[in-house]
């Protein structure tokens, strides 16, 4: 590996050291005789991983090796979550919505990875794994992974500053800046991230498309990334009842990538007749807006309380590739002109929500009820050209211009409450959902409505202050990303091309889950879902050696999950050991294709230790395995990682310095076999993982802390559909 950090940035980040060391000592000794007559916080380090009874806590702060990171790297960390490709996560073997301050982007996929990729885990305070959502969240997704980012609950003024470089095969680094003003009724917060990255992608495979004909590619990519993240709002209280608020925030993002891709054809036990190679240049540009205005007020003292949010998100993306085909025989001598092509792939995704939720104590329980409204607007254009005689001439096969509308109408109701040992929770969603889809390219447009009912029922049974038993019930819909019912072709290369398939339905599903906890230290669950019309992915032979990568719906499938998280604290609080262990079993049930039945047990592992080693100096080791597992067309090879850093505070706890190491074997390598409707093909794609990285962060101002206000904001599902390409 090459290590190499410019002088120029290693400069900058002493320097930055420097600095605030220089600031906290002199405001150590001006104040050095004031400290007995004034008010001292005494802060006690968080643990990094909390179990409650509904959800498990991340405190992403409280992790040296989360320093310098981002979401993706964040969420690779937390137990009992998997990332089973594509951006498509499960929680203890449920398919998960990601929410960001209980929102969500709708994107997925590749884009949904580049989305998380850009958000620095500085930006966050802590991820909430919730595998049982009650009904007030929206109906997609059977689990929820909400990711809630840093806000400052001190008094006066006060911020935080970051930066630190890294390397793995290349030179990266980050900085941010937070500030925040709070005094009695107003609040005021702004802060500013800046990540730097080059990263590389090898990726290859063999495909079989009949008994003679085999198809070899062999791909390297680089891709470059400079990514800002802003957030700026206020909070006013209005009076001791009522308090409102604006919030501004959003992703500039900017990447460059270089793909060469080199195709083999052969014959099996013969010489290959002839390769091709695809040299790839790419600009994206992503700009992504999100506005929330709220209002919250408490009729009286009894916890009767009104919440309004309004909230607009906005993804505008554009991208834009050029390819170079050349063409040889066995000897390496040309065949042909080049084949150029390339594409100009503008999109503008747009959200708008108005949620009102209610709360009132009823009959010695809770009850909860509310509205939401929801209206999503993309709009892709793709638009392809080729090289002609000199000329670009638009490659009709590929083009086109897709409109895609959906608007959600959802009210829901729900009443918890606690009779003698008993925890009842009881709840029904409804949702009206009317979609549209438009190709103007083709003249094509299909729309559909429908409204669905979902419950969701959980009852524990606290058998004293140690033992907790539960069973809880949700029923679901997993909406599919925007781009897939856009049936443009993405071309990747002479012989793959990715391509969308508008006739594609939401998947309903049902789980069921029993569960046990033990003094809040052991988490235990047994589940059982059930899809019907479950979306997934095939492969199938196009014209000629081309295979295209579609989506189709299924009739059904069913997948049995078994988990225990363990966390205990160890060697007198000096070790904190959190600990997964977790086996799944999935099928589908499908009459077409006696591949789409492949089947088998997964097993996860996951260790998470922080060690107190001495006085401000804290280290932590985690590592995960997944092994082998077989499901629909995908067997997938075992994989597993480790990762460790160790901090130390400085500057009269007031500075951190940590220093950590990703994939410290650099044994993050996805394979997986797929077989489908007579494609068989094998996949060995490693993504750079390995990277050294360390980071300063300082904390300068008043630390008193005020206890802040929590609020959920209206989008909370919506966001994470936008992305597949």
């Amino acid at each position: 590996m090459k290590f190499s950090i410019t002088q120029s940035a290693m400069m900058m980040y002493l320097a930055a050291v420097c600095l605030c060391w220089h600031s906290a000592k002199a405001q150590s000794t001006d104040s050095l005789r004031k400290r007995d007559l004034q008010e001292v916080t005494v802060k006690g380090n968080k643990p990094f991983i909390v179990m409650r009874a509904d959800k498990i806590i991340m405190n992403v702060a409280e992790s040296p090796v989360a320093a310098g990171s981002d979401a993706l790297q964040v969420l690779s960390h937390a137990p009992g979550v998997v990332d089973q490709g594509s951006g498509n996560y499960e929680l203890r073997g449920k398919k998960v919505t990601i929410l960001v301050d209980g929102k969500d982007s709708r994107l997925s996929g590749d884009e949904l990875k580049e989305w998380l990729a850009a958000m620095p885990a500085g930006s966050i305070d802590r991820v909430e794994l919730i595998g049982n959502p009650p009904a007030r969240y929206d109906a997609k997704g059977m689990a929820i992974i909400n990711i809630i980012t840093v806000r400052n609950r001190n008094f006066g003024t006060n911020g935080t500053f970051t930066a630190g470089p890294g390397a793995g095969q290349y030179t990266r680094y980050v900085a941010g800046l937070g500030l925040n003003y709070r005094n009695a009724r107003l609040n005021i917060y702004g802060s500013y991230d800046y990540q730097y990255n080059k990263q590389y992608y090898q990726l290859y495979s063999s495909r079989v498309l009949d008994a003679h004909t085999n198809i070899a590619e062999d791909t390297w990519e680089t891709r470059e990334r400079n990514n800002h993240s802003f957030k700026a709002g206020a909070d006013y209280t209005i009076n001791a009842r009522s308090t409102a608020g604006i919030m501004l925030k959003g992703l500039l993002n900017y990447r460059y990538r270089k793909v060469f891709t080199t195709s083999v054809r052969d014959y099996m036990g013969e010489a290959s007749d002839s390769f091709s190679t695809v040299g790839t240049t790419g600009d994206l540009q992503i700009f992504n807006p999100f506005v929330n205005a709220y209002y919250k007020t408490d009729f009286d003292t009894s916890g009767r309380q009104l919440v309004v949010n309004a909230d607009y998100f906005n993804y505008d993306k554009t991208w834009s590739d050029n390819y170079i085909t050349n063409f040889y025989d066995p000897k390496g001598m040309t065949l042909e002109t080049p084949y150029l092509l390339r594409d100009n792939s503008p999109a503008n995704n747009t959200i708008t929500s108005i949620a009102a939720d209610y709360t009132q104590p009823l009959w010695k329980g809770k009850l909860e009820a509310g509205l939401k409204s929801t209206f999503t607007t993309t709009d892709n254009d793709i638009r392809w050209e080729q090289q002609t005689g000199g000329a670009w001439v638009t490659d009709a096969g590929k083009t086109n211009h897709f409109i895609y509308r959906e608007n959600i109408y959802a009210a829901y109701v729900s009443y918890d409450r606690s009779i003698k040992k008993f925890d009842l929770q009881a709840g029904l969603r409804g949702e009206e959902t009317h979609m549209e889809g438009v190709s103007l390219t083709l003249d094509q447009t299909n729309t559909r409505n429908q409204f669905n009912l979902f419950p969701s029922v959980g009852v524990t049974y606290n058998h004293s202050d140690k033992h907790r038993y539960g069973i809880t019930y949700r029923k679901s819909i997993e909406r599919f990303s925007f781009n897939i019912v856009n049936p443009f072709v993405t071309y990747v290369s002479q012989y793959f091309y990715y391509q969308g398939n508008p006739n594609i339905r939401p998947s309903i599903g049902n789980s069921v889950e029993l569960s046990y906890t033990y003094n809040n230290e052991l988490f235990s669950t047994l589940s059982y879902q059930h899809y019907s019309q479950v979306l997934t992915d095939i492969y199938r032979q196009d014209t000629g050696d081309v295979v295209i990568s579609t989506y189709v719906n299924l009739r059904s499938a069913y997948a049995m999950n078994a988990s225990v998280t363990h966390s205990k604290n160890l060697l007198h609080n000096h070790w904190v050991s959190t600990n997964t262990v977790m086996a799944t079993y999935a099928k589908y049930n499908e009459k077409r294709g006696a591949q789409l039945t492949n089947s088998g047990i997964g097993v996860y592992v996951n260790t998470s230790n922080t060690f107190i080693l001495a006085k401000g100096l804290t280290a932590e080791v985690s590592a995960t395995y997944n092994s082998p597992m077989a499901f629909g067309v995908y067997k997938m090879k075992s994989r597993y990682f480790v990762d460790a850093g160790i901090s130390k505070s400085i500057l009269h706890n007031t500075g951190k310095l940590t220093f950590n190491v990703t994939d410290i074997f650099n044994s993050l390598t996805t394979k997986y076999d797929v077989a489908s409707f007579g494609v068989m093909s094998s996949y060995n794609n490693k993504i750079e993982s390995r990277f050294m990285r360390l980071v300063f962060s300082y904390k300068f101002g008043n630390q008193h802390v005020k206890a802040a206000s929590n609020r959920r904001t209206g989008i909370e599902k919506e966001q994470r559909r936008m992305e597949g390409n």
